[in-house]
């Protein structure tokens, strides 16, 4: 297996031979491509690839992994670091947005390991799954229908006279049944069936074959069948939620997350903007809470204006806010979006500050943050970059409403809850010392 890396934004080319090192496909790589980008496109309206110079194919903000046979094409975000560093990352991200918690061990391998996003998180899969299998499958009652020579639970009156008329020995029976055969393990299993197609490393096969094993008493079914909501979590099954969520990535096709398929039609795909936006307010949530602020993400939603009819219009909805006991604290919008330091306004454009600006008027939010990822063309990291005081009709400033664009530094992840509480407090000493 080869495993063709590249960052966002920059392009593969066609050629005669497969080349990594000069990012280069062979004809029908290329055209598989580009018939996977097109049919991406017609199915969720965005684009993962799109048309270069000379044959090109340009990569887009979709960050995972498209399978071409034994080669795989592999996109990465444009965060600094190699490679290997920059897949460590991103797999924390999905940990994080995943609530699929990395402890130590795992969080080296990954860092060791040089197989692509793909093979990491399958091999995470399995390691997680591990975990719940040995504290025991999960067992629920299920309702089963069956013709048995004894009655058990209940006769179904219209199946006995549908199908054993002519066999009074046979009774059609309706029961209760405390089985491993249940929509959760349905659910995982598919999943692993599909992995098995697609894992290309001996560790990753070895691991789902163990796994299936484990999972022979309970039935296949296609993924198209499989009942989401029966197959959710309770209160005793809770240990799975992570491990169910990561098998409907692998099984759905659902965007923006993931385009699913056999073979060699299988990709997993992760929007950045998504997965920035989900990542930054996970760990907001979570550095907040001890300073006795309430975190939402994407919402509470509210209306800019109303007909005079009273219908709402214009659906205001921000991907972070931070409550106190006296109101909204402070509000945060990510942007998946580089800036530049030698543009006008380092690029910050009009309708991004005009979306802020209608966030601090109908939230009352005293600030509100602009918040971008951060490269070393920017030169220091600094909590703030700009702020921006809003205004009334008069033209006097309300020194309690303003505007900040900040960025956040993604090469150290260990650092951004710090970084968020030090853009809040715009303290400038988390920063002192430290090189990014």
């Amino acid at each position: 297996m080869a495993v063709l890396a590249l960052r966002e934004f920059e392009r593969i080319t066609c050629g005669n031979v497969f080349d990594l090192v000069k990012r280069v496909v062979r004809p029908d790589q290329h055209r598989a491509l580009e018939r996977f980008s097109e049919a991406y496109q017609k199915r969720h309206k965005v684009a993962v690839f799109q048309h270069g110079p000379r044959l090109s194919l340009v990569a887009q903000n979709f960050v995972g992994v498209i399978n071409l046979g034994r080669d795989q094409v592999e996109v990465l975000p444009k965060i600094e670091g190699d490679i290997s560093q920059v897949r460590h990352n991103l797999v924390k991200m999905i940990s994080v947005v995943m609530e699929l918690e990395l402890f130590d061990g795992d969080s080296s391998k990954v860092e060791k390991h040089s197989d692509s996003i793909l093979e990491i998180l399958i091999r995470l899969f399995c390691q997680k799954l591990w975990q719940c299998v040995r504290r025991g499958m999960v067992r629920r009652y299920e309702v089963c229908s069956e013709n048995l020579t004894m009655l058990r639970g209940h006769l179904s009156v219209a199946d006995q006279i549908r199908h054993n008329l002519a066999r009074p020995d046979r009774l059609a029976c309706i029961f209760d049944e405390f089985s491993e055969n249940n929509p959760l393990n349905q659910a995982l299993k598919a999943a692993l069936r599909v992995l098995s197609r697609v894992a290309k490393s001996q560790t990753n096969q070895r691991n789902i074959g163990d796994l299936l094993f484990c999972f022979q008493d309970v039935a296949d079914v296609l993924p198209d069948a499989i009942n989401w909501e029966r197959a959710g979590t309770n209160r005793l099954s809770v240990r799975y939620k992570p491990v169910l969520a990561m098998a409907r990535l692998f099984i759905e096709g659902n965007s923006p997350d993931i385009v699913s398929g056999g073979g060699d039609g299988f990709a997993l795909l992760f929007d950045m903007n998504q997965l920035f936006e989900r990542y930054v307010g996970a760990v907001a949530k979570r550095a907040f809470v001890k300073d006795g602020l309430t975190v939402s993400l994407q919402g509470p939603t509210r209306h800019l204006a109303r007909l005079s009819s009273g219908i709402p219009l214009f659906l205001l909805k921000p991907d972070i806010v931070a409550k106190n006991d006296e109101g909204i604290a402070f509000i945060i919008d990510t942007k998946w979006k580089r800036l530049k330091e030698q543009a006008y306004r380092e690029g910050v454009t009009s309708t991004d500050v005009y979306q802020m600006y209608a966030y601090s008027t109908q939230y009352a939010a005293p600030d509100v943050f602009l918040l971008y990822p951060h490269h070393s063309e920017l030169g220091d990291l600094r909590p703030r970059r700009a702020e921006y005081w809003v205004h009334g009709v008069n033209g006097d400033l309300n020194l309690n409403q303003r505007v900040c664009v900040s960025t956040i530094d993604l090469k150290d992840l260990s650092t951004v809850s710090s970084q968020l509480k030090n853009m809040i407090s715009n303290d400038d000493s988390l920063f002192s010392g430290k090189s990014y």
